[in-house]
């Protein structure tokens, strides 16, 4: 897209008939300053450039003023937001803000016109960002980008929908609405069964441990229905003879679970004791986390 900060100034020419002849002359619109400006400059008279010693007639100066105005108020610009023409969030009751999505802003006015749009939404948990783009000349585009907080949202009141509003007073359509829709589902509970396994082995008077047969558990996610539970899977110590599990991650939709396998490898070094390792399956949810007790005993 073109960057509305490349646009400097627009210029347009006009004339006026006198009864000594044609008066020419450009005014200027310039847009680089905090605020738009407006000039006349490149006067030329009925009898050449214009110099110091040549005097402008009243009804000439009251042209150049006319022109400015004429500028201001006949080039005005007009509104298209989007691609997209409209926004959905799907997000997890009290987890926090989205990643943003981008909405597209552009002139579509005639020639001469210029943009220059304030942007507003209708609730606190949905942000735009930048508050405002200027200056945005005719088939100009620029963008903003639209989030939303969910800390605060509850999935018993999804969908919630609301709009981002898109301003300008001089704009033939102002203003523009984009909607905005979200759809906020539950927390959901990590439960796992059983919540401890037990492995036993016999330490050989020589040479490895011979295979322990693996043994499983289940994640589920026990939350209301809608919810989504994103578990991951990670050792809370360090403990070298439980040799892996499998899958350490995944996705569980409400009352859905997942079988996990566990595998258990003692080294040949290790002694005859009680050896206990946890393993901590966690995601966002009401619970955060639950841990799975892993206990070794060797004779």
């Amino acid at each position: 897209m073109v960057s509305a900060a490349n646009l400097q100034s627009q210029a347009y020419q006009f004339q006026y008939d006198t009864t000594q002849g044609r008066w020419k002359w450009t005014t200027y619109m310039d847009v680089s300053g905090a605020t738009t400006s407006y000039r006349v400059a490149d006067i030329v008279s009925p009898y050449g450039i214009l110099r110091d010693s040549i005097p402008i007639p009243g009804a000439v100066i009251e042209q150049m003023a006319a022109s400015i105005e004429q500028i201001r108020t006949q080039f005005p610009p007009e509104i298209l937001v989007g691609p997209p023409n409209s926004l959905t969030f799907e997000v997890t009751e009290g987890r926090g803000s989205t990643e943003p999505q981008l909405v597209a802003l552009t002139n579509v006015g005639v020639f001469g016109s210029l943009l220059g749009s304030t942007i507003t939404t209708d609730a606190a948990y949905v942000t735009a960002t930048p508050a405002q783009i200027g200056n945005l000349s005719s088939q100009e585009s620029g963008d903003f980008e639209v989030a939303v907080d969910s800390s605060q949202l509850l999935a018993v009141n999804s969908p919630y929908i609301q709009n981002v509003v898109v301003e300008d007073p001089t704009a033939v359509n102002t203003p523009q609405v984009l909607s905005v829709a979200i759809v906020v589902t539950p927390k959901s509970v990590i439960a796992s069964d059983p919540a401890s396994l037990t492995f036993s082995a016999v330490k050989p008077l020589t040479g490895s441990f011979p295979a322990l047969p693996n043994q499983t558990f289940e994640v589920r996610n026990d939350g209301p229905s809608g919810s989504t539970l994103n578990w991951q899977i990670q050792k809370v110590g360090c403990a070298s003879w439980l040799a892996g599990f499998a899958p350490v991650s995944g996705t569980l939709l409400s009352s859905q679970s997942e079988t996990i396998t566990v595998t258990v490898s003692p080294p040949a070094n290790l002694q005859a004791g009680t050896y206990t390792e946890t393993l901590r399956v966690s995601g966002y949810s009401e619970n955060s986390f639950v841990d799975v007790l892993v206990t070794l005993n060797i004779t």
